[in-house]
């Protein structure tokens, strides 16, 4: 799931690459349906914000390739989505509205705990599968609020505690399932560079080891060693 954002999408060329057999699946009006056919692979369409979306679109998978062995959850509304939602995206924390908090963590957390528990019903009992959840650097520290003043986007409430509750459902997880050989991961990547201002971009890099945003490329590598 997630197939078409920054990361998600380098997630799929890597794994095409690597010769696994994949399933892209987006949301309605994503381009997945054009991605899948520039990799010779199935697509399905998502809604992870509707229960029975992610249900039907689940149950598909047995249809297409008999069984799963692996999946990745790499969905969130990001500062790009959540400008979507709303004229004033970014409230102060005193006056922030229920629905852009609900918004989030629906998408973000609800969203993974329910492609989990569909998912798992099509998972191959012969194999060793594995699923992957994507938190993100905000569900395990806290973001530095300086390096987003004068921005046009900025860090929200619903992100991080989604993000770090995504790291407790893992956890959650792992344990249960792994008498059944089922590995559960979760990947928390830092900032992707996406087009940021430079000056964002430098007071980021500015805070990290390698004195850099991160590539997506850095991230898909972890995503094929999970798998």
């Amino acid at each position: 799931m997630g197939s078409c954002g920054v990361l998600g999408r380098s997630h799929a060329y890597r794994l095409s690459g690597a010769g696994a057999n994949i399933i892209l699946a987006d949301q309605p009006g994503s381009d997945v349906a054009d991605l899948a056919l520039e990799l010779g692979c199935s697509h399905l369409f998502i809604d992870c914000s509707n229960e029975r979306s992610i249900i039907d679109g689940v149950a598909q998978t047995k249809q297409i390739t008999g069984g799963v062995d692996g999946a990745i959850y790499n969905v969130a509304i990001t500062s790009e989505g959540i400008s979507k939602l709303t004229d004033n995206p970014y409230p102060s924390f005193e006056n922030y509205p229920l629905n852009l908090w609900n918004q989030t963590i629906n998408i973000n957390l609800t969203g993974a705990f329910l492609f989990a528990r569909e998912i798992y019903k099509y998972f191959d009992p012969t194999k060793s599968t594995s699923l992957i959840l994507v938190s993100s650097i905000y569900g395990v520290v806290a973001p530095d609020h300086r390096i987003y003043k004068d921005q046009l986007f900025n860090t929200f409430p619903g992100y991080a505690a989604s993000k770090a509750g995504i790291v407790g459902l893992m956890k959650w997880l792992a344990t249960l399932w792994a008498p059944n050989n089922i590995r559960v991961n979760c990947i928390s990547p830092g900032g992707v560079y996406n087009n940021h201002s430079d000056t964002f971009s430098s007071r980021y890099s500015h805070r990290t080891p390698l004195g850099r945003m991160a590539f997506p490329s850095d991230i898909s590598g972890t995503v094929i060693f999970l798998l």
